[in-house]
C-alpha cells in the first residue's frame, strides 16, 4: 500500500512478551479448574435427578395401563368361554364392578360381530342422552343395542343410583354401530389386545384411551371387549412428582402430541366446538418445543441446551417395546434447579476473579494500545469490506512488520469485492461472507422454492421497440423483480434474456422460504403495475410479468469450472419452476405456484386452482394453483373482496370439472366471465369444459 512502512517490530514477539510477565494464564486456569469441578457435580446431581424422574414416570404410566390391560384379557376369556354371556343382563353387574375398579376408567363395553352393543359407564357432569339429562342422583348408566331381531335396533339407556338402584330409561333409534370404530377394528385386525391411541372423550372433554380385545368362537369372532381410561390421573402424578421445582414432564405420541401434562388443561386446545390435543410446539411453555428443535441438531436423547440466558437439561425416553405404544417422556428441567448453593460459591469464585483478571488486562491494555490501536483501525476497514462501503479511513500505519503486511491485504481484498459485487449479486455475496463457505467447486441437495419470471410476448414487442428504450424499460423491470426479491431475503441466480431465475433457502436456511417467495412475487406485481402505469401515461405499451414458483429439494452450490464458477442451483425442481411460467401463458394466468408450495405456505395464502398439468417429461402430472394475494398482509398484498370472491368460486367450479360433471363446471365458469370479463382463466376452462363435455379435440 502506498505510504506504508515495514516496521522493525515483530507481534508474535510482542505479544508473547507481554503475556509472559502476567499471571493471567496461570490464574485463568485455577479459577477455571474450580469453577468446572463444582459444575460437573451440580449436572451429575441434575441427570440423576431426571433420570430417576424419567423411571418413575414410565412405572406409574405401565401401573396404570397394565391392570387395564389385564381386566380386558379376563373380560375377553369369559366372553370365548361364555359366548351369550355379554348379551344377557346377567353381565351388567359385572361390567359395573369393572367400572367401579378405578375412577380412571369411563365406561365397559364390548361390540358383538353382528353389530350389538352392551356398554356400562360412569356418568359424568352435563351428560344428555338424546338430549336429555339423566335423572338426579344417576351415577352409572347401562346401555344395550341389540342388532339380533329384524327391523331398526334401539339404543336404550338405563340410569342407575347409588345402590344401582333403576331410576330412569331413555332410548331411541340405535346409529352406532360399534363394527364401524377404531377400538373394534384395530381389535379384529391385530386378533389380540390393542391400546388405541389418546383421543378426547365426547363425553367428559378429557384425554383418554381404549384397551380393547376379541374374544372368538373357535375362529369365529363373537366381539371385542374395550375400557376407556382416563389420562388425568397421569396428569395429577406429573403435576405432584415434577422431576425438580421448576421442571416439566410430559408423555408424548410418536406424532408429538401430549398425552399427559401436569396441567390437563393446557393440553387441550379447542378447535371450533370440539376438543382436540395439542403438540408440544402449541404449548404455553415453549421449553419442550425448544427441547426437541435442539434434540434434532445433538442427535441425543439427553442433552444439556441455554435458552434466554437459562441453561436446561433435557431428556427424552421411550417406553419400553413390551409397552406397546411408541409414547416417550419428555423432561426439561432448568440447571439453576439443581446448582443451589454451587452456583453461589460459583459466582463469588467468579466475581473475585474476573477484578484480578481486569485489573491485569487494564495493565496488558495500556501497554498494547500501540499494537491494538491499528488492528481496530483493520477490523473497521474489513466491516467496510462486509458492508460493500467505500472506505472512510485513512491508511494504516504501523511500525509491526505484520499488522502492515495485513494493512496491504486489507486493501487489495477491498478492491477484489468491489470488483466482484458488480457481477455477482451483492446480496448473494454478503450472505457468502456471512455463511463462510469456501469458494470452491461442490453442491448439496436442499429442500428450496425457485422462482422464474417471464415478460409476457416480448420477441414481439422488442422487434419493434428502439434499442435504449428497449434497455430502459426491461431494466426498470429487472430492478422492480430484484427489489422484490431482495426485500424478501431471496437471492437472484441470474438475469436469462427478459427473464429472472432467484430462490430462496440458500446459502442462508430459511424456513418460510415458500411463503417469501409468494409475497416477493406478489411485490414485483404491484411494482410492475406502478411501472405500467407511468408508461401508459407517456403513451407507451405495458409490461405484463409472468412468473412461475416451484418447491423442491435442488442441488445448491457453486457450479462450473475451476476457472469459472457461479453459485446456483440446478436439478428437476428448477425446470419445473421454469415450465410453471409458461403455464400462466396457456391459462391466462399471472402467478403460477406448484403442489409443493401449496403444502408449505397454502394456509397463508389466496389461491385457487388451476387444474392438473401434465409437464414435458415427467411421468406423473402436476396440480398448479394461481397465487392471487397474502391473507392478513395489508392492503398491499391482501386479496381484495372480489378477489376472494373469484378464488371461491373458481374451486367450486373446479371441483365440478374434476368430477367430469362439464356441463355444470362450464355453466359456473360462464357465471365467473360474467361476474370477471376481464378473468381469462375462466374463459380458458369454459373453452376446456366445452370441449370435454362434446368430447371435442383441442387443437
Amino acid at each position: 500500500m502506498t505510504g506504508s512502512r515495514i516496521g522493525a517490530w515483530r507481534l508474535r514477539p510482542s505479544i508473547v512478551m507481554l503475556f509472559i510477565v502476567m499471571v493471567v494464564p496461570v490464574f485463568a486456569a485455577s479459577l477455571w479448574v474450580g469453577y468446572v469441578s463444582n459444575d460437573r457435580m451440580a449436572r451429575d446431581t441434575a441427570q440423576r435427578a431426571v433420570e430417576r424422574a424419567r423411571l418413575e414416570t414410565i412405572s406409574q404410566t405401565e401401573a396404570l395401563l397394565n391392570p387395564m390391560a389385564s381386566l380386558v384379557r379376563v373380560a375377553a376369556r369369559v366372553g370365548a368361554a361364555q359366548p351369550g354371556f355379554y348379551r344377557d343382563a346377567q353381565a351388567l353387574p359385572s361390567m359395573l364392578e369393572m367400572v367401579a375398579q378405578s375412577p380412571n376408567i369411563s365406561s365397559v363395553y364390548v361390540g358383538f360381530a353382528d353389530g350389538s352393543y352392551r356398554m356400562a359407564l360412569r356418568v359424568p357432569g352435563q351428560f344428555k342422552v338424546f338430549n336429555q339429562a339423566p335423572p338426579a342422583g344417576t351415577r352409572v348408566a347401562t346401555r344395550w343395542i341389540d342388532r339380533r331381531a329384524p327391523g331398526v335396533a334401539q339404543d336404550r339407556y338405563t340410569f342407575l343410583g347409588e345402590s344401582r338402584a333403576v331410576l330412569g330409561e331413555v332410548g331411541g333409534a340405535a346409529v352406532y354401530d360399534p363394527r364401524a370404530r377404531p377400538w373394534f377394528r384395530d381389535a379384529v385386525e391385530h386378533k389380540g389386545l390393542v391400546i388405541s391411541n389418546p383421543y378426547i372423550y365426547a363425553t367428559t372433554g378429557l384425554p383418554g384411551v381404549t384397551v380393547a380385545m376379541p374374544f372368538y368362537t373357535g375362529d369365529t369372532l363373537v366381539g371385542v371387549v374395550a375400557i376407556d381410561l382416563l389420562l388425568d390421573s397421569l396428569s395429577q402424578y406429573l403435576k405432584t412428582r415434577p422431576a425438580s421445582p421448576h421442571s416439566i414432564s410430559l408423555v408424548v405420541d410418536n406424532e408429538g402430541l401430549v398425552v399427559a401434562h401436569p396441567d390437563t388443561r393446557q393440553a387441550l386446545k379447542r378447535d371450533g366446538a370440539t376438543l382436540t390435543r395439542v403438540r408440544l410446539n402449541e404449548l404455553a411453555d415453549p421449553r419442550p418445543a425448544l427441547a426437541v428443535a435442539m434434540r434434532i441438531s445433538q442427535q441425543r436423547d439427553q442433552f444439556n441446551f441455554s435458552q434466554g440466558g437459562e441453561e436446561y437439561v433435557a431428556m427424552f425416553s421411550p417406553f419400553p417395546p413390551e409397552f406397546g405404544k411408541a409414547w416417550q417422556v419428555v423432561i426439561v428441567a432448568p440447571l439453576d434447579d439443581f446448582v443451589g448453593e454451587w452456583k453461589a460459591n460459583n459466582r463469588k469464585l467468579l466475581l473475585y476473579g474476573l477484578i484480578a483478571i481486569a485489573l491485569q488486562v487494564l495493565a496488558i491494555y495500556l501497554l498494547s494500545r500501540r499494537i491494538a490501536r491499528p488492528l481496530e483501525q483493520l477490523a473497521d476497514q474489513v466491516v467496510e469490506v462486509q458492508n460493500f462501503q467505500p472506505p472512510h479511513t485513512e491508511p494504516v500505519r504501523s511500525p509491526i512488520k505484520e499488522i502492515s503486511s495485513l494493512a496491504d491485504a486489507v486493501n487489495t481484498l477491498q478492491g477484489a469485492i468491489a470488483a466482484f459485487s458488480a457481477f455477482v449479486p451483492r446480496g448473494l455475496v454478503r450472505q457468502l461472507i456471512d455463511s463462510g463457505q469456501r469458494l470452491e467447486l461442490g453442491g448439496r441437495s436442499r429442500f428450496l422454492t425457485i422462482m422464474f419470471t417471464d415478460l409476457e410476448s416480448f420477441s414481439t414487442w422488442a422487434e419493434g421497440t428502439p434499442a435504449q428504450q428497449l434497455l430502459e424499460r426491461v431494466s426498470a423491470y429487472f430492478e422492480a423483480v430484484t427489489r422484490a426479491v431482495n426485500a424478501e431475503s431471496g437471492t437472484i441466480d441470474k438475469f436469462i434474456g427478459d427473464g429472472v431465475m432467484a430462490f430462496w433457502g440458500a446459502p442462508a436456511l430459511l424456513e418460510d422460504h415458500a411463503y417469501l417467495a409468494c409475497v416477493a412475487a406478489l411485490r414485483a406485481q404491484r411494482r410492475m403495475a406502478e411501472l405500467n402505469a407511468q408508461w401508459e401515461a407517456q403513451g407507451l405499451n405495458p409490461l405484463h410479468v409472468r412468473i412461475g414458483i416451484h418447491s423442491d429439494a435442488v442441488l445448491v452450490g457453486n457450479m462450473g469450472s475451476s476457472e469459472r464458477m457461479s453459485y446456483t442451483v440446478m436439478g428437476d425442481g428448477v425446470n419445473l419452476a421454469a415450465r410453471l411460467e409458461g403455464v400462466n401463458k396457456e391459462f391466462g394466468t399471472g402467478i403460477c405456484v406448484s403442489h409443493s408450495v401449496y403444502r408449505e405456505a397454502g394456509e397463508r395464502l389466496w389461491l385457487r386452482r388451476i387444474g392438473v398439468v401434465t409437464v414435458k417429461g415427467r411421468r406423473q402430472d402436476m396440480q398448479v394453483y394461481e397465487l392471487l394475494g397474502i391473507k392478513g398482509a395489508g392492503p398491499d398484498l391482501e386479496a381484495p373482496a372480489g378477489v376472494q370472491r373469484l378464488c371461491r368460486l373458481t374451486d367450486q367450479a373446479y371441483e365440478a370439472y374434476e368430477r367430469s360433471d362439464w356441463r355444470s363446471a362450464e355453466e359456473q365458469f360462464r357465471a365467473i366471465v360474467e361476474a370477471y370479463p376481464e378473468d381469462r382463466l375462466a374463459r380458458v376452462m369454459v373453452l376446456r369444459c366445452h370441449q370435454a363435455a362434446h368430447q371435442i379435440t383441442p387443437e
